[in-house]
């Protein structure tokens, strides 16, 4: 009886095995691996089953892919989170092309959802569902977002980058407006931190503006900003998360506003760059008038910079650099060399700490000066502070200031002798009221963008739009000035390059005092002449002005060749 069982049972179980075998093979000659044999995919194929496939023989690009995805990872029970064969199958393989096929467009969202149940409900509610329901092949389904292979984790700044990217294959003006906000800028820059598309518009149940349901309608945008910016008050809302600047019709404040700044530029950088080749024009002349008339000599000094003044001018002159550093990759958040800064900060949130450092630097020199212009009032009275304005000692513009402008035009077109001046010329006034100016811009739209819902509690939401692009185009204008401009004609100019020491020692030799401060000295008398007198500056000292000051003339050039070459790049004639 035993031995009847027995051969029953082996019976049966061949009969299962052959049928099992007939019903592999003729899934297999229905696949796309037809005519494969089982060991090209399997080591060991015997009556027992086999071990799991080798795809990656025939499939090596695709086995690279897979192994930096997510779906490579092992879960709790050293399993992959999701092999070859749970997306497409296992011995009925078919095409990708085939409507068939597990990974078909038409059938992708069926073969994720049996993992990731959660997402394919949110995604048959959005509005992608509608449009994949139509059209399968050509709406945004899964591996379209996701990619097929190398899926990467959400959170990752590799798939934060990419996936915002990949929005704009089909909303490509949504894409471009974004990028030129500050959450566009921060997310390519940053990666994975800032404000993707679907932090505001969700992921997978993506809707109508106008829904009800959706994250970005007037009935749910609150909650969402609130997410992110915390209490905030109703104002907020007219922020323009997607607002175009050369859109004319629909955002005229912005696009006005971007053009004035751009006029400004060109004015500014026109009109210092014809007076910077004038100079070089005139080079030859100035430095032979100099040779051959000199006065003074080199080994006397004379106070020219209190040490208040110096103090001031190096705390402004290091936040400037900070934050010429720390503020450009934001506006240029694509380029390499953005990103290769952000890495030698050790990342965006050490970046952002550094320009805010940077930032209340600068606002510690405004307050020093104010100091010092408060203290000259109660000093000299209100009348007398005045009469101080007009005096020859002030940084005041006077006609003066003009006419010495003409003369030495004159002086580099027609070789003229240099015009005499007083304690202060007229490039150096306009160097001083242009950090005036740029203090009201920059520093007042950075605290606007630096406190969002401060801002919104007094103006509404458009106004960050609007303090954005003041920040950024006067924060342009400022870096190529202080780089080219006021550089150029501070320590570059004949008879001063490589530097001029005065603005950080506080002293001036006698050749320069009385070459180029004619009318100053002629003002003085013999006993404040000698009170000026002064000890030379150490050569310790002066060592390392001169080593500071050519970090910071090459940290301003590198800027200004990273600015150009990407303007040259994009085809960008403006920055």
């Amino acid at each position: 009886m035993f031995f009847n069982l027995v051969t029953s049972f082996t019976v049966v179980a061949f009969v299962i095995f052959c049928i099992c075998t007939s019903c592999k093979a003729d899934v297999l000659d229905s696949s796309v691996h037809k005519g494969f044999g089982c060991a090209v995919c399997h080591k060991n194929n015997n009556a027992r089953g086999a071990e799991s496939a080798a795809c990656s023989k025939c499939h090596e690009r695709e086995s690279e892919a897979y192994n930096k995805s997510i779906h490579a990872h092992m879960d709790k029970k050293n399993v992959p989170n999701a092999s070859c064969a749970d997306c497409h199958g296992f011995h009925e393989i078919l095409p990708v092309s085939d409507p068939k096929s597990k990974v078909s467009a038409s059938r992708i969202i069926e073969t994720c959802g049996r993992c990731h149940q959660d997402e394919k409900k949110e995604y048959i509610s959005s509005l992608h569902w509608e449009i994949y329901q139509d059209d399968p092949d050509s709406a945004p389904a899964c591996t379209a977002c996701h990619g097929a292979h190398e899926i990467g984790n959400v959170n990752e700044k590799r798939f934060v980058i990419t996936a915002t990217s990949t929005c704009a294959s089909c909303h490509q003006e949504a894409y471009e407006t974004y990028k030129d906000t500050l959450h566009g800028q921060v997310v390519a820059l940053a990666g994975g931190y800032g404000a993707a598309c679907w932090d505001c518009h969700q992921s997978h149940k993506v809707l109508e503006d106008s829904d009800p349901d959706s994250p970005v309608s007037d009935k749910r945008k609150p909650a969402t900003c609130k997410r992110c910016h915390g209490s905030i008050g109703p104002s907020f809302m007219s922020y323009w998360p997607h607002a175009n600047i050369r859109d004319r019709e629909n955002y005229p404040v912005l696009y006005y506003a971007y053009l004035m700044m751009k006029l400004l530029f060109l004015m500014v950088m026109i009109t210092a760059s014809i007076h910077t080749l004038a100079w070089v024009r005139g080079f030859p002349k100035i430095v032979k008038a100099r040779i051959e008339r000199p006065k003074g000599r080199r080994y006397v000094y004379y106070l020219r910079f209190r040490a208040w003044h110096r103090l001031t001018h190096f705390i402004l002159f290091i936040s400037v650099i900070g934050l010429a550093v720390s503020g450009i990759p934001l506006r240029y958040p694509d380029t390499r060399w953005a990103v290769r800064i952000v890495e030698i900060v050790g990342g965006y949130r050490n970046l952002d700490i550094l320009h805010k450092c940077m930032a209340a630097l600068l606002f510690l020199a405004v307050v020093l000066h104010g100091y010092y212009l408060i203290s000259l009032i109660r000093q000299k009275g209100l009348r007398g502070f005045l009469k101080f304005l007009l005096s020859p000692d002030s940084l005041f513009p006077k006609i003066d200031d003009f006419k010495e402008a003409w003369a030495e035009f004159q002086c580099f077109l027609k070789g003229t002798l240099e015009p005499e001046r007083d304690r202060w010329s007229y490039w150096e006034k306009f160097d001083y009221w242009a950090v005036f100016w740029g203090m009201i811009v920059i520093g007042g739209s950075g605290l606007m963008l630096a406190f969002p819902r401060i801002t919104t509690r007094f103006f509404p939401g458009w106004v960050l739009n609007v303090a954005l692009i003041f920040h950024s185009e006067e924060a342009l204008l400022a870096i190529f000035f202080l780089f080219i401009f006021h550089f150029f004609h501070a320590h570059l100019r004949p008879m001063k390059f490589p530097i001029d020491e005065s603005i950080f020692t506080g002293r001036i030799c006698e050749e320069d005092y009385f070459n180029e401060r004619q009318l100053e000295v002629a003002r003085r008398t013999p006993e404040e002449l000698a009170r000026l007198r002064v000890e030379p500056p150490s050569l310790f000292f002066r060592l390392a002005v001169y080593l500071v000051s050519f970090i910071a003339v090459d940290i301003g050039l590198a800027l200004i060749a990273c600015i150009l070459y990407t303007a040259w790049k994009t085809g960008r004639l403006l920055p």
